[in-house]
């Protein structure tokens, strides 16, 4: 092999080393991409979103790093309080360790208590004021791209979905914040969620949209027992109420220590509905959710 070929072998190697050094670099300090994986954070959220993470946002832990090594004995460096109403995502230990993506609805030594469906904060209800319905509809890809689908809500709602992209309630369209479509592999039927829709004001002044329904796998935790919230650790909530495993469930989530959170969520960078599969390339364009790019999450 000639000098010159192996020169530029050598050249390129480096190249890839330090490429692969800088994008580390940013993941671990700067920012790190983050998929919304559930509905749990809807409507503010939806599934399809992909988003940045401030890793700076609260200082530096293990949880900023990959793998999660042991370092900085437990503790952060550069540590920032994180704000209530902050969209963090933290490492969950309790069953496994997984990325979650919640609100932080209590701060250390805070009273968290749930009260016929509204949250209570040291013993004084959070203020809110009803904001319309929300629509989730979940679809089977066999689904896309049909011109109309007539189906049924919980309520008996008649709904048309044209073209696989827009809602109709009763001939009308119904604004984009007010519904979000995610199709799903089969075998999947339709379903279709409609949901109370809310303003909800923190203590610290912080509003951001919350729904609930009837129905749903944490309706349970309408009305709970009182929660303090340990020295060092937080309390976080999702937005949709009614579908949020969180820091409700002591025994799966729980309280989060500071040191398990990662970053606070910052700007949503790609969203799409599902509605396409990996190599329709020529598609891609379709499911794309254009209305949320560049959206900055509060």
């Amino acid at each position: 092999m000639s000098k010159k070929r192996k020169a530029g072998i050598g050249e390129a190697a480096r190249a890839i080393f330090w490429a692969g050094v800088i994008a580390l670099g940013i993941r671990s300090f700067l920012f790190e991409p983050f998929h919304i994986p559930s509905d749990s954070m809807l409507p503010g959220l939806q599934v399809g979103d992909h988003l940045f993470v401030n890793k700076m946002a609260y200082g530096y832990s293990k949880r900023s790093m990959p793998f999660s090594p042991p370092i900085f004995g437990g503790r952060r460096i550069f540590p920032k309080e994180p704000r209530r109403g902050d969209v963090i995502v933290f490492k969950k230990t309790k069953g496994g360790e997984d990325n979650y993506i919640k609100r932080l609805v209590g701060l250390p030594g805070d009273r968290i208590q749930m009260k016929r469906n509204v949250l209570h904060i040291n013993g004084k209800p959070v203020g809110r004021e009803e904001a319309g319905r929300f629509f989730v509809l979940n679809l089977p890809m066999s689904s896309r791209g049909k011109e109309s689908i007539v189906m049924s809500s919980n309520t008996g709602q008649t709904l048309t979905l044209v073209g696989g992209r827009r809602l109709y309630l009763s001939g009308k369209p119904l604004p984009r914040e007010e519904y979000t479509i995610a199709f799903k592999p089969p075998p999947n039927p339709i379903e279709v969620r409609e949901h109370r829709r809310y303003i909800e004001t923190l203590p610290n002044g912080v509003s951001h949209y919350i729904i609930e329904t009837s129905y749903g796998p944490a309706e349970g935790m309408d009305n709970t027992a009182e929660y303090i919230v340990p020295e060092g650790h937080y309390f976080f909530m999702g937005d949709n109420r009614d579908y949020s495993e969180d820091s409700r469930w002591l025994d799966k989530v729980g309280y989060v220590p500071f040191e398990d959170l990662m970053g606070r969520a910052g700007v949503i960078f790609y969203s799409h509905n599902n509605s396409v599969r990996f190599w329709e390339i020529w598609n891609w364009w379709k499911p794309i959710r254009y209305n949320r790019l560049l959206d900055v999450i509060k």
